[in-house]
């Protein structure tokens, strides 16, 4: 079986061909992932689906499937194993319950509403970065953004964001079993302050989503405190980690596929929606899924599957499926229909999806058309991408503003 090497800068910088190379032999291949070990992967945009949309037959939650822990792993640190019981590591009906009482401020309708806020953070941050004659756009834009809104979107207080800033770079030094440590002493103050500041919603309600949260739904469906603590931490990790690569690989792919950029600066409107697709199918800032696991022996595209094997949907490889896409392996800026997987598909799909959507349509078009010179200033062979495994994204971007 086709074991790739997901992992060099190689990859990560120029993915496609791989990616091609695995439809064309799947539907499957295998790939070791930190602490899970060897992972069987669905490579085609149709068995993708299907494993994303089967809760029948596959979990999130490894204990569904003959495990003794969430995640199928015999050891986590007691903070983990608290956080490990999250809205997108949970099967029906739990799942169902905490993404209801979740859902309404990430409905498109919300999101709409909130765009002139986004708009300000944008200006605000481009401003402020092209003064300080910065050329790294990842620290200075690509990041900060999606930090912001998801903090005015929790309302969560300085306080608390400090304490997650602290948290969030623990998480910084790859996947050792190191980091693992490192990360677990950090977080046990940070979920200290946010039990400490949900407490205070209950009697002292304020605008943001975490207050939402507290006093959502009737009193027998609402959270309890771990439930509200780990739904306030998942919110933030994935309301900005995403958008951040999202930002960051668009850029790189504007800038050095020919055209793109002039191409890009000329659309508004539903075209430009259209295009972040596109850049969302093109550039796979989520490479794969969270694993599925088993739960009995049967049969799957042709293969035979144990219960309690882990299978990951190959998000990338079915973005490049050609059953689907014409022409692939090209960025095409006005591609429709566009039914990509960069969002998930099925019951855990992004819960995010339109407040990512509408961040990165309003910061690419503002930064594209205040810097209309904006060019590299590395090779991109000099180019730095994260080691995340399932995520890609740079570590920087430096970029002339001129």
């Amino acid at each position: 079986m086709n074991r790739p090497d997901l992992s060099s800068q190689a990859f990560r910088r120029s993915p496609h061909a791989t990616l091609a190379r695995l439809v064309a032999d799947g539907p499957f291949c295998e790939i070791r992932l930190p602490f899970f070990g060897p992972v069987l992967c669905a490579t085609r945009h149709s068995a993708i689906q299907a494993l994303l949309k089967d809760a029948d037959h596959f979990a999130v939650d490894a204990r569904n499937a003959g495990h003794r822990s969430a995640f199928g792993l015999p050891f986590l640190p007691k903070v983990f194993r608290t956080l490990a019981n999250n809205v997108l590591s949970l099967d029906d009906p739990d799942h169902r319950r905490l993404r209801q009482l979740a859902d309404g401020p990430f409905r498109r309708v919300s999101i709409e509403a909130m765009r002139p806020q986004i708009q300000h953070e944008v200006d605000r941050l481009l401003e402020e970065h092209m003064a300080s004659g910065d050329s790294d756009l990842v620290a200075g834009f690509c990041r900060k953004l999606p930090l912001q809104v998801i903090y005015t979107v929790l309302g969560m207080s300085e306080a608390t964001r400090a304490r997650f800033d602290v948290a969030m770079g623990a998480f910084s030094g790859g996947e050792s079993p190191l980091m693992l440590l490192r990360a677990a002493f950090s977080l046990s103050p940070l979920l200290k302050a946010l039990r400490s500041e949900l407490a205070d919603l209950r009697d002292n309600p304020r605008p943001g989503l975490m207050s939402e949260l507290v006093h959502a739904g009737d009193a027998g469906e609402q959270m309890s405190e771990d439930e509200l603590v780990t739904m306030v931490f998942i919110l933030f990790v994935a309301g900005h980690e995403t958008t951040t690569h999202l930002l960051s690989a668009s850029i790189y792919t504007l800038l050095t596929e020919p055209g793109a950029a002039e191409t890009f600066r000329s659309l508004e409107g539903e075209a430009l929606s259209v295009a972040v697709d596109e850049l969302m199918r093109f550039t796979g800032p989520v490479q794969m899924t969270k694993p599925r696991f088993v739960r009995q022996d049967m049969a799957f595209e042709g293969r035979a599957l144990k219960k309690g094997w882990k299978v990951v949907g190959m998000l990338a490889t079915g973005n490049v499926d050609p059953d689907v896409f014409d022409n692939p392996l090209a960025l095409d800026l006005a591609r429709r229909p566009n039914r990509h997987l960069g969002w998930g598909s099925g019951p855990h799909m992004c819960l995010g999806l339109h407040l990512a959507r509408a961040e990165a349509e309003i910061a690419l078009a503002e930064l594209f058309r205040r810097a209309p010179d904006m060019t590299l200033q590395a090779p991109p062979d000099a180019l730095k991408w994260i080691k995340r495994s399932g995520l890609r994204g740079l570590e920087t971007l430096p970029v002339g503003l001129s």
